[in-house]
């Protein structure tokens, strides 16, 4: 596909070990085909920025339920709270994990208006499951298939690089973990537009129960063998969605608890939540607050986390990271501690670790001096989206037909 992206000299810089190098787009592009030209282990991490715009951030829907739920009486204790958390800390009035850890403290520690801060904890999980609804309605087709396409160019690079490792007999490098932190469908999507096989945990059957031995299969592809030589298929993904998701429900039989996956039909769940038929909101789903570790402990996640610190401690790994913010200390720690080895390299695509205060800020000055973190962003200041990281990793026919011919001589 020719380059048809307008560029300048220093579009980019790459940030690594307390120095900086400053590269066009096509150059960062051709520094990421070489990389995934390599035989290594490949997992992405892929957060809630990578869903804009069909899906809003969560501080986003809050803004929105704080102007349209003023007169509401949930708006009302939404206010009450906000305020109480300005008293000692404005900057955090607005931070929806701290609101939210302050909400489950007040109906965990049995403070006063436990019921009235139970209607608001539940009200606000709806607001936010609804935003994930609505981005897959008619109104959003549009940005649905913008933000769909970009996944795919992703899954498309990922999968292309593994195939062509795999003609080089270097079938050890097939596998792509894919961890997320987001509760949307938009990666199985693209796994199932692309054709490429993959697993999430669940099983095939008329139940689909949550399984981690499920991560551990493969199926055989009985037609590319060789003297009955059974050849597994490739590549292969598994999708790890490390915070859940919204077709995710857990069921309780003979004192056991299984996690199943429930198709949805998105029209009509926005429509029940209009006329407040809530009971199916007890998703399993890891809710915006400061306790995110601890709910980690729990199944399914404790699973689901197991194969992230696993998937990292395989020698000669990397992990790309996309619209991931690294607010969540529980991850971030998980990567600090993987950056001690020489074989774990980290690749970051984000805006200027060192422009804001946020996670990234946090993180970044924890690990810049080692040699393995790699943060590339924009020049400017500006955003790093989904949209260049998708264009960084999809594939380059034309060069990639190349180095295969050069690799065959």
């Amino acid at each position: 596909m020719p380059d048809t992206v307008n560029q300048k000299k220093g579009d980019f810089v790459i940030r690594r070990g307390g120095s900086e190098d400053t590269r066009t787009k096509r150059e960062i592009r051709d520094f990421v085909q070489s990389i995934l030209r390599r035989a290594v282990n490949i997992s992405t991490l892929i957060g809630s920025g990578a869903s804009l715009n069909a899906i809003p951030l969560m501080g986003t829907t809050l803004k929105k339920y704080c102007n349209e739920k003023k007169e509401d009486k949930n708006g009302k204790r939404l206010e009450e709270i906000r305020n109480e958390i300005a008293e000692t800390d404005v900057a955090r009035k607005d931070d929806i994990e701290f609101i939210f850890s302050t909400i489950e403290q007040k109906i965990n520690g049995g403070a006063a208006k436990k019921k009235e801060n139970e209607s608001l904890r539940r009200d606000l999980m709806t607001e936010f499951i609804r935003s994930i609804y609505s981005g897959y309605t008619i109104e959003k087709r549009t940005d649905y298939n913008s933000v769909l396409e970009n996944y795919i160019r992703v899954i498309h690079g990922l999968g292309r690089s593994r195939q062509i490792l795999a003609r080089q007999q270097k079938t050890t490098f097939d596998i792509v973990n894919l961890f997320t932190t987001n509760y949307d469908f938009f990666r199985e999507e693209a796994l199932e537009r692309s054709h490429y096989a993959y697993t999430d945990g669940f099983s095939n059957g008329l139940d689909n129960v949550f399984s981690d031995r499920e991560f551990h299969r493969r199926p055989i592809d009985l037609e590319d063998r060789f003297r009955d030589h059974l050849q597994p298929i490739n590549p292969f993904f598994r999708l790890i969605k490390l915070h859940g998701s919204i077709n995710w429900e857990k069921e309780k039989k003979n004192n056991r608890e299984f996690v199943h996956r429930v198709p949805i039909d998105f029209e009509k769940s926005i429509s029940d939540l209009d006329k407040g038929r809530s009971d199916k909101l007890d998703k399993v789903l890891i809710a915006p607050t400061k306790s995110k570790f601890a709910l980690t402990q729990d199944m399914p996640y404790s699973d689901l986390f197991r194969e992230f610190v696993n998937c990292m401690a395989v020698p000669n790994s990397i992990l790309f990271v996309s619209g991931f913010g690294f607010g969540d200390s529980h991850i971030s720690n998980l990567i600090e501690s993987a950056l001690d080895r020489t074989d774990f390299t980290l690749y970051v695509f984000n805006e200027n670790p060192i422009q804001n205060k946020n996670g990234l800020h946090d993180f970044y000055f924890k690990v810049k001096s080692s040699p393995n973190a790699y943060f590339i962003s924009p020049v400017d200041g500006g955003p790093l989206t989904f949209g260049d990281f998708a264009y960084f990793m999809q594939p380059n026919i034309d060069a990639d037909s190349q180095q295969e011919t050069l690799e065959e001589r």
